[in-house]
């Protein structure tokens, strides 16, 4: 009390002491008598400005709206500062409390003076518990909240969308401090509601969005329904309902909640991880909100898929019964037993074999949900060796289909088989010296080789093999014999043979459990063919001549090994074999072979044999062919080898060979074509065969046998002529015909015209740069001669000043030139028939 006495009376002194006019300034200037904004909690400050800063104004200080004095204490949330001689006044954060008038005072040339300013507060516009998304019950009066808050306080308005107008009391709505009340709710009340706030002094305006949605109870979309789930899988079972709000979902099983981290549920399924035959049972699903819960029961069985027990091997011997039998331990449902063969999974059945007969308890079923075994008999009376097989049983249920295969062994005696190694007679030959006389085919016979024989057998089980010689058992140990292969139903054995006693009737045994089988094996002796192969003369040319030959049909004409070479011979007429050309022609098991014989001399005898070599040695020689090879002529007509269509329209590309140059090498070529008919504009044939002539002859020098033919016309017809040319004369004349292709614009003429013109455009430029280079020449050759007696050339010969005076008379020596000789009309000479015929028409041998 004294304080704020004391506090009065100081006061009124100092407003004693006042001037009537202030020189005070309170900064910001104030929008109406003396007032300022601010906003709550923002940051604020007054400033306190004296008329003359330069003058002595002591003594300001700040007076809150009670009359306090306001310290300097920055660490207060309201204080005052001294800056450049006016004194500030800062609010931080402000609150409603701070509103009030606020008082400068100060002393400035001994007189008092005081400047107030009144601190108006305002807030803004800020919503507070109003959710954005409100649940409300059907059928009853309902509060939408908005709360809104502000300084001066806000006006509040309600829309909704898809209604133009502003919502007001009446029979549907009413407003209220809390809120907006929707009367007897229905669901078509749902929608987007705005709730908006405003203050008319400030012009501020905020809305708030508020989704309303009408609440009821889940209604189903998708019900639970009886499923089968397969042990040892995950289950997956939806249900699924619809509600304001959202459904939450519990699950049960036979009444009790479901738990525990085997159990995952979402919004609309449940699933059972790895499920077993304990999760069987009625489940529950219900989906509940606030509004309400509804429950949906399903039945769930696990499925087991068959577990069918290890089964054994079945041997038995053919012709008797046999029965393979399949257990199938558990299953849920029972199993379905079915038999197939595990090679080419063929169903087994009665139907498809008479002698099957399948037993097994189709007649026994399960009803109450638990485990069942099963079993299946397959009896085949009697066996046969088809069924020595893989036999698979199949069970099969909804969960699963499983197998199992067992082995069904028919024992039967060997059975000995007959293949491309596996025969009834082989071929060998015994060793032979290389001695006797020319020509003869003991000659020429090879050393022999060993044999391989093979004995191949099937059985059940698979045969032991033994071989026998004229009754006698071949040992292991015996050295004269090799065994190659040594196992269950194959075995090989080699011999070479030595002595004539050693050909004649082996025996190969096989034998098992059930028997035994033999077979007479023969080893022949081989030799060399018996009978010359058939040489048919298919053409004569001048220096070739071209045979067909045939191998002999007859029995045993190949002495018992393939001929795989053909030895032809040839010689003079006037000459004897021993002056002989030899060629030697692979076979390759062919019944027939064309041979050429080449390098000949034209117009000349010849006598030709022919003979088989197999691997004994050199067969029989057939008898001397007298045959004489034609006289030297022109060549044959050329064989055109390109295509009648060219790949451009005003040039075309051609090829061809010879096939007889006639016994004279071939000079050169003589091309020429015209052009026999074309395509008008109307896309018609119009023919010029006796208009346009021929073109003037190109000569190509062989061995060339292409020319490409340029500067034609497009989509036309040309003939073309090429003559073959050898020492004799031209070849017969046989004109063909080619067809250019249609033209393109500023194409394939426009480019050639371009290349044309390039080429013409550099020979200019090197013929003016070489006949500049001999002027300047020239001029540098006379001034030299002008000034040293002594030209350019002489000076680079190192020849200047050192020639010879020619005497007056001199005259030259003639040179000789030597005549060339022409060639003999017979440009081969008979070879003399005492001596080795020249290298280049013998005819070297294939080894």
């Amino acid at each position: 009390m004294i304080r704020v006495l004391v506090i009065l009376i100081i006061n009124t002194i100092w407003v004693a002491t006042m001037p009537t006019t202030t020189r005070l300034t309170i900064m910001p200037r104030p929008y109406e008598s003396n007032k300022v904004k601010a906003v709550i909690d923002e940051n604020f400050f007054m400033t306190c400005i004296p008329d003359s800063i330069e003058g002595t104004t002591t003594g300001l200080r700040w007076l809150a709206p009670n009359g306090e004095i306001i310290p300097e204490d920055p660490f207060r949330r309201v204080y005052s500062s001294l800056k450049d001689k006016m004194l500030l006044l800062h609010f931080e954060k402000l609150i409603p409390s701070d509103a009030g008038v606020y008082t400068c005072q100060g002393v400035q040339d001994g007189i008092v003076d005081e400047a107030k300013s009144e601190l108006s507060l305002e807030k803004k516009i800020s919503f507070y518990d109003t959710p954005f998304e409100q649940f409300i019950r059907s059928g009853q009066d309902q509060l939408v909240t908005c709360h809104a808050s502000s300084i001066p306080g806000p006006e509040i308005a309600w829309f909704k969308k898809g209604i133009s107008t502003t919502l007001k009391n009446d029979h549907k709505y009413q407003i209220t401090n809390d809120g907006l009340v929707i009367k007897n709710t229905q669901i078509e009340d749902e929608g987007i509601y705005l709730c908006q706030a405003s203050v008319t002094s400030t012009g501020e305006i905020k809305r708030a969005d508020i989704n309303v949605n009408v609440m009821h109870e889940p209604i189903w979309d998708q019900k639970p329904i009886d499923t089968d789930g397969v042990n040892n899988q995950d289950i997956v079972i939806k249900c699924k309902a619809h509600a304001k709000p959202a459904p939450v979902y519990n699950w049960y099983r036979n009444g009790i909640l479901l738990a525990g981290d085997r159990y995952v549920k979402t919004s609309d399924s449940l699933r059972i991880i790895k499920s077993s035959v304990l999760d069987r049972g009625t489940y529950t699903c219900e989906a509940e909100n606030n509004s309400g819960k509804i429950q949906a029961n399903f039945r769930l069985n696990i499925l087991v898929g068959p577990i069918i027990s290890p089964m054994e091997e079945v041997r038995v011997i053919e012709g008797d019964d046999a029965v393979i039998k399949c257990v199938v331990q558990e299953a849920f449902p029972k199993a379905l037993i079915t038999w197939k063969y595990a090679d080419n999974l063929e169903l087994i059945t009665p139907q498809t074999d008479t002698s099957i007969l399948i037993v097994d308890d189709s007649d026994q079923n399960n009803s109450d949900g638990n485990l069942i075994g099963s079993w299946s008999e397959l009896r085949i009376k009697p066996t046969n060796r088809n069924f020595n097989r893989n036999i698979t049983c199949v069970a099969s249920n909804k969960a699963e289909v499983t197998e199992r295969t067992t082995r069904l062994y028919v024992d039967y005696k060997p059975n000995l088989l007959l293949n491309s190694e596996a025969r009834d007679y082989y071929y060998s030959w015994l060793n032979t010296d290389l001695s006797g006389s020319s020509g003869s085919s003991s000659s020429l016979a090879t050393r022999g080789m060993g044999v391989r024989m093979t004995c191949l057998a099937s059985g059940e089980p698979k045969p032991q093999i033994t071989w026998y010689f004229k009754t006698e058992q071949i040992k292991h140990d015996n050295v004269k014999y090799i065994l190659h292969k040594d196992e269950l139903g194959l075995s090989q054995i080699e011999i070479v043979p030595q002595v004539i006693s050693d050909f004649g009737d082996y025996q190969c045994k096989a034998e098992n459990r059930v028997g035994a089988s033999y077979r007479n094996i023969e080893l022949r002796l081989a030799g060399v063919p018996k009978l010359p192969p058939i040489a048919l003369l298919k053409s004569t040319k001048p220096e070739s001549i071209n045979f067909e030959v045939k191998l002999s049909d007859a029995p045993d004409a190949d002495g018992g090994l393939p001929v795989d070479q053909l030895k032809f011979q040839w010689r003079f007429l006037n000459s004897d074999w021993s002056n002989q050309y030899e060629k030697n022609v692979p076979v390759d098991n062919m019944k027939a072979v064309n041979v050429e014989i080449n390098t000949l001399l034209p117009d000349t005898e010849y006598l030709i044999r022919v003979a088989g070599v197999n691997k004994v040695g050199l067969g029989a020689w057939s008898k001397d062919v007298k045959i004489r090879t034609l006289s030297r002529r022109q060549p044959d007509s050329i064989r055109v080898l390109s295509k009648e269509d060219c790949h451009a329209s005003t040039r075309c590309h051609i090829e061809w060979t010879v096939d007889s140059n006639g016994g004279s090498p071939i000079r050169e070529y003589h091309i020429r074509w015209r052009r026999i008919s074309y395509k008008d504009s109307n896309n018609q044939h119009v023919n010029t065969d006796k208009i346009e002539p021929w073109s003037s002859v190109q000569i190509i020098k062989a061995p060339l046998s292409s020319y490409e033919i340029v500067s034609i016309q497009s989509n036309s017809f040309y003939e073309v002529d090429v003559i073959a040319m050898n020492d004799i004369g031209p070849s017969a004349s046989q004109p063909f015909r080619i067809r250019t292709l249609p033209g393109q614009i500023g194409g394939e003429s426009e480019a050639f015209k371009k290349t044309n013109e390039s080429i013409i455009n550099r020979i200019i430029l090197i013929s003016g740069s070489v006949i500049a280079a001999i002027i300047l020449f020239i001029i540098i050759d006379v001034l030299l001669l002008m000034k040293f007696d002594c030209g350019l050339l002489a000076i680079l010969t190192k020849s200047c000043g050192q020639h010879k005076d020619i005497p007056i008379d001199y005259k030259p020596t003639p040179t000789l030139i030597a005549q060339h000789q022409p060639k003999s009309n017979t440009p081969y000479q008979p070879i003399n028939q005492t001596e080795e015929p020249n290298a280049d028409t013998s005819i070297p041998m294939d080894e």
